[in-house]
């Protein structure tokens, strides 16, 4: 399942922006001159109307827009921990926006081709970023505004991950079979991990690479244990999970799940992971103790994602393809019921609050984000929210992008 687009060259005149060091300073964005608690707050990614929309999540209702930059066409944005940055790459303006919370300033900084997935750094010091495009990584400076190392050597760089302990970064390639792991101290490769079957690897390594990427549905990302112990890696494929020790970073298992797998999604009492499969429509639950699927649900054609509420006692199964969603009682494993969203809503990600208790969801056909209530499963819709809404983020919240 690619996530991303190609784009034509697209010259654009900025004689009002100001290049300092490597990065362009975009005076104040538009919106309102009052502050905002970042830690209360939804941030919107909208792609074609390239700016971030905020939402007061105590109230629901739009309270400020930050312009990304023309033509940047944002992927996704996450803030450092600590509520001073706002970070989002713009995939067809090659560049990442760095907004001061605070003054509400915008710094670009020139990427690689095609930015789209990142993760920060514990620390709040760098974003490591895939270049979906140029088959490589960009570490970026948040502080400082500047590119800090480009990293060669992958093929479609999709997911990011930190470990826990902020050493390495797991990098999934969903142009091959493989997992990369960055040194966050060195930014070199360390290491490199198949995670494709072998009937699959073999056939890959008959292909000429160079202009098979397209064809290969690799490793989507890596997603953790809630204790940093454990990566879970779906290969689509190879229609299975590999599980890697983050320790010595070795595969210590595989998983055979539904066909074409998306990504796992880690519920937060870490006992489960959930793995929805898009060749079958199906949804596999793997048993995080035993590493064995303990249940296979139906599913729906393209889903973008998987949030869990009541402390993981719940579970929503995001369907692009269908603009519906699946509850699941994961007590109990059974399905609760389907939520149908008004037809071609096209639902892409969404994130859960900290208390689990909402769930924001951007739906970019109708430009809308819609709200659920987790212990009713009801629904209101926050409309014009900005053009083709991507993606949602919370500080603190269960966040991920497609």
């Amino acid at each position: 399942m690619k996530k991303y687009f190609c784009f034509k060259n697209t010259l654009i005149l900025i004689s009002f922006f100001t290049v300092l060091s490597g990065s362009i300073a975009i005076s104040n964005a538009r919106g309102d001159e009052a502050g905002f608690d970042p830690n209360s707050v939804v941030f919107v990614t909208n792609r074609d109307s390239s700016d971030i929309t905020i939402i007061d999540m105590n109230t629901d209702t739009i309270m400020d827009r930050i312009a990304c930059g023309d033509w940047g066409n944002p992927h996704m944005a996450c803030p450092t921990d600590d509520g001073k940055y706002l970070v989002t790459t713009c995939t067809q303006g090659n560049y990442a926006s760095i907004i001061d919370l605070q003054t509400k300033e915008v710094a670009k900084v020139r990427l690689g081709i095609m930015p789209e997935h990142f993760c920060v750094s514990t620390d709040n010091k760098h974003a490591f970023i895939g270049n979906m495009g140029g088959g490589s990584v960009s570490v970026l400076d948040i502080g400082n505004k500047k590119v800090s190392a480009t990293i060669p050597g992958f093929f479609e760089p999709h997911g990011l991950v930190c470990t826990l302990d902020g050493s390495k970064v797991y990098v999934s390639n969903m142009g091959a079979h493989e997992v990369s792991i960055i040194d966050a101290e060195t930014f070199n490769i360390i290491k490199r991990i198949e995670t494709g079957s072998a009937d699959v690897l073999a056939m890959v390594n008959q292909l000429d690479m160079s202009n098979k990427l397209s064809e290969i549905v690799g490793a989507a990302n890596p997603t953790f244990t809630i204790d940093g112990l454990y990566a879970y890696v779906a290969d689509g494929d190879s229609n299975q999970v590999a599980v890697i020790d983050t320790s010595n970073d070795e595969i210590i298992t595989t998983i055979p799940v539904g066909d074409e797998p998306w990504r796992a999604y880690a519920s937060p009492d870490g006992t489960k992971m959930v793995v929805p499969n898009n060749g079958d429509q199906t949804i596999s639950v793997i048993d995080v103790k035993k590493n064995k699927v303990t249940a296979t649900f139906p599913g729906d054609e393209d889903m973008t994602g998987v949030n869990f509420v009541n402390d993981g006692k719940k579970a929503y199964v995001i369907s692009r393809g269908e603009s519906s969603l699946r509850v699941m009682d994961l007590q109990k494993m059974k399905e609760l019921k389907r939520i149908k969203l008004p037809e071609g809503s096209s639902p892409e990600t969404a994130s859960t609050t900290p208390d689990g208790k909402k769930v924001y969801l951007a739906a970019s056909q109708r430009n809308s984000v819609y709200v659920f209530d987790a212990d009713t499963d009801k629904y209101k819709e926050i409309p014009n929210v900005g053009v083709s809404p991507w993606a949602v983020t919370i500080i603190g919240g269960a966040n991920y992008c497609h």
